[in-house]
Parts: C-alpha cells; structure tokens; sequence
C-alpha cells in the first residue's frame, strides 16, 4: 500500500463513474485476491478502458481505500441515525446489522477478511480499519447512553464490554461467511442477535459495596 491511500475518493458524492469501478473492484478482489489482480482486470469488470480508469482511480491501493472508505461512509450514516423515536434501539441495532453482514453479498465479507490480513503488516491499512471501527464505536457510545437514561437498558449495563463483545462477535461472523461458502448467514444471525440482547441485560458493571 502507499500514499495513495489518503487521497481515494472526491469530497463531493460519488458519481456513477465511481460507484461502477468501486463495485468491480469487489467483484475482482473477491475472486482474485488484492495482490493477483490487476487494474485491468478491474477495467474490463466495469467495463471500460484501462486509461479510463486510471483518470478515476490512479492505483489498486486507491480503489482500495476507496472501497473502504464507502463503507465507512455508509456505516458512520447508519449509526448516527440511531434514535429513541424510531424505536427500541436494540431492534435499530439489530436491522443494520442484518442490513450489514447477512444483506450484503458475500464478496463483501471475503475483501474485509483481505483489508484485515493486509492491515496486519501495513500501518496505513491498519488506520483506516481504525477509521471504520471508530465511526461505529462513536455512533454506538452516544446510542447506548441514550439508552441508558430512557431506562431501555440497564443504567449500570458495562457499555465497554458490551460493545467489545458484541463487536469481537461480529467480527467472527464476517470472518465464519467470508471462509465457508455454505455458512448460513440468517441462522447465524438469529445466534448473533439474540446473544447480544442478552448481553444487554446481564453484562453489568460490579456492584460496589459500601462499607456500614
């Protein structure tokens, strides 16, 4: 990876243009693998001219941030929709994460297993993974607050474990889809979904005892 990873995307929404070649990049990533595929590969997947795609995106390492810098956009704008009028906030939780590891296509869960092997050896890889993590610990934090006060969840609920937990948990989720073309994404889910709302009301912070 090099520095083309800091400049990826426009400022500005995406245009079509973009949007193509990011989703076949997805495509060819998920069945080749980062490092085997090339720029031409993705050309001729979105259907244009190598020169073409170079005046969109100048290098692999640039479609890659790109590609992960529109999931964390996506992933940063479902969190901080989260809100007490729109219902239980578990039930919220629930539906973006069903929207996020069961509804997407399985190439998706194939290239984060990728991004996390690379981010392993490359500290450049290894920020951006940081970036996406942080846009769904901040959205979460300021949900499970709200919670907290609304009295949905328990006041003394241990929100560091929790979102450790329930993170690690959908981590190993991706992981199990991406390694197992067979994996049953809706039964996983349905285990996922219903450990972490019993999370929710049992992993509470130590009572502390006061002295008589």
């Amino acid at each position: 990876m090099s520095q083309h990873l800091a400049t990826a995307l426009p400022e500005s929404p995406l245009s079509e243009r973009h949007i193509r070649i990011l989703d076949a990049a997805e495509g060819v990533f998920a069945r080749s693998g980062f490092h085997v595929a090339t720029m031409q590969d993705v050309a001729a997947e979105a259907g244009m001219s190598p020169g073409n795609l170079y005046r969109y995106f100048n290098s692999k390492d640039a479609i890659i941030a790109g590609m992960a810098e529109r999931d964390r956009s996506t992933i940063a704008a479902d969190f901080a929709g989260l809100c007490p009028s729109k219902g239980s906030l578990l039930d919220q939780l629930e539906e973006i994460g069903r929207k996020h590891l069961v509804r997407q296509p399985r190439e998706k869960a194939v290239i984060a297993l990728q991004i996390w092997a690379e981010a392993a050896r490359n500290e450049q890889m290894a920020s951006m993974c940081a970036d996406i993590e942080g846009s769904l610990m901040e959205g979460l934090i300021a949900a499970i607050s709200e919670a907290k006060r609304n009295g949905e969840l328990p006041a003394t609920l241990d929100e560091q474990s929790f979102l450790l937990a329930i993170s690690m948990m959908a981590d190993g989720f991706f992981c199990r889809r991406g390694i197992e073309p067979h994996f049953d994404a809706e039964a996983g889910a349905d285990v996922l979904f219903r450990s972490m709302r019993t999370l929710a009301r049992t992993m509470l912070l130590p009572e502390i005892e006061t002295q008589p």
